[in-house]
């Protein structure tokens, strides 16, 4: 019992604190636009208003299948986005902890490096974008976890781990997409010399085996379905130039000239900020490359992430990697003797790790960083998703609304639920559309002079309709550029 107590202390301390920081930052709007659609999508699937064929194709796969099931069995409203990313890094949290202890740590010792990690600035990061960077972050300390053991002995349980690991990051995040393709040539300074003497391609093939096969079954299934096979692979553009505009108002024109660099550098100082006792550890263990060459593939694979992220224009983001410092920070510190032994220097460096996390940010994510200044200046973030709330709060107790959800899934949170919303999925929809005509007991459009009323698709059909309305409709709700009607 008296075990437990610690671990239970360190596992609630992480969950509460999660849950009322990703509260306070999606009522600020700072939660990230894919984790708003991954919640939608849950809802939508939920309530069994998604076609098999998107389910069955839906990425990230499993952040998407893991919030949709805790939808299915959660009553509704439950924020089940914020529940999953809270467990999980509670979790994770409570693993590292007891690692510490099991490494040697005294108790008060390893409850200060697990909260000092799980409550890193990076992690909070993570957390407040959704489940899907905190499963991304999960799955890179078990590769991380599993690179020390392949190192150590090569064998088939460890080969697999590292296999499954690979295959967990490709499908938690694009990002993690990304660090498998920067892991492949990696894996060869991962595994025991004279293991390369022998099999040196066998090995390779096994580690990327289960990925390699589980993408492009899942790219015919995508191809399939929806209709674009590789589509899964490519995040929304917005947010690698997102990404670049606030690189650019933080650096100018950068610090090299080239963006792809750019990326590659901010991640090393990023490490050097956020994690200080990486650079420490590797000094004192460089002659032992046992130690030495699973965190430097693990930084190496992260920086070609970057590079590969913004040179292709795929995979989204790149400021998805800021988790990576305290990742290996907790990896080094369970897997390396040598730092256990030297509390009275990581400790402290953990602490400066914490501090220096928050400046690390602002140079990986500098349009992040700003938002989060906008929002403690009281403003908000992200005034056209809180009208899409506003108006899906609206249609509460209203069924048959033709709205494009795939363009506002804010609206969806705001309900609360799909049913009843007529999405672009939807038969009804498409065929008003083809038809130009509107016959559904609602319909809601946004003002087509604002970004999301853009890209709206009942406004590209109808471009009158904001403006004018609908044959036969009366306006019954008009608030922040949004406006619903109803059926006389």
């Amino acid at each position: 019992m008296s075990r437990i107590i610690p671990v239970a202390f360190v596992i609630l301390v992480t969950f509460v604190a999660v849950l009322v920081l990703s509260r306070t930052a999606t009522t600020a709007g700072l939660v990230s636009d894919d984790a708003v659609t991954l919640w939608a999508n849950a809802i939508t699937a939920g309530d069994g208003q998604m076609p098999l064929g998107r389910i069955v194709a839906a990425y990230p796969t499993i952040p998407f299948l893991a919030t949709t099931l805790l939808e299915f069995i959660t009553p509704l409203g439950t924020p089940t986005p914020v529940l999953l990313t809270a467990g999980t890094l509670a979790v994770l949290a409570g693993v590292w902890f007891i690692s510490f202890q099991r490494a040697g740590l005294p108790l008060i010792a390893a409850a200060m490096a697990a909260l000092l990690l799980g409550l890193h600035p990076a992690i909070l990061r993570a957390a407040i974008a959704g489940p899907a960077e905190m499963i991304l972050a999960a799955f890179l300390f078990l590769l991380g976890c599993a690179f020390f053991d392949l190192r150590a002995r090569s064998a088939a349980p460890e080969v697999m781990a590292v296999a499954l690991a690979l295959l967990g990051l490709a499908f938690s995040h694009p990002i993690g997409a990304a660090l498998t393709c920067a892991a492949i040539p990696l894996l060869i300074f991962a595994v025991r010399p004279e293991m390369l003497a022998s099999s040196v391609v066998n090995l390779v093939m096994a580690l990327i085996f289960p990925t390699a096969f589980c993408v492009g079954a899942f790219a015919y299934m995508s191809w399939v379905f929806p209709g674009s096979g590789w589509s899964f692979l490519v995040a929304p553009a917005e947010g690698l130039a997102a990404w670049g505009v606030g690189f650019a108002q933080l650096f100018g024109r950068g610090l090299t000239g080239s963006p792809a660099i750019d990326a590659g550098i901010a991640v090393v100082i990023a490490l050097l900020l956020a994690a200080p006792v990486v650079p420490f550890a590797i000094t004192w263990v460089y002659r032992r490359r046992p130690l030495v060459a699973p965190p430097l593939v693990i930084v190496a694979m992260t920086v070609a992430a970057a590079w590969i992220a913004v040179t292709t224009g795929l995979f989204g983001n790149p400021a998805a990697l800021a988790v990576m410092p305290p990742i290996l920070a907790a990896i080094i510190i369970i897997r390396i003797p040598v730092v256990r032994e030297r509390l009275a220097l990581v400790l402290p460096l953990l602490v400066l790790g914490w501090l220096g996390g928050v400046v690390g940010l602002a140079i990986v994510d500098p349009r992040g960083a700003t938002n989060v200044a906008v929002a403690l200046e009281g403003h908000g973030v992200d005034q056209e998703r809180l009208a899409a709330i506003d108006l899906g709060n609206a249609t509460v107790g209203r069924d048959g609304i033709l709205v494009d959800t795939f363009n506002a899934p804010a609206i969806v949170l705001g309900r609360g639920r799909a049913r009843g919303l007529l999405s672009p999925s939807d038969e009804a929809f498409t065929l008003g559309v083809l038809f130009s005509r509107i016959d559904t007991p609602y319909v809601a459009v946004p003002d087509p002079q604002i970004g999301i009323g853009a890209q709206d698709r009942l406004n590209k059909a109808f471009p009158l309709l904001y403006r004018r309305g609908a044959p036969g409709y009366r306006l019954i709700y008009e608030k922040s550029n949004w406006k619903l009607f109803a059926r006389n």
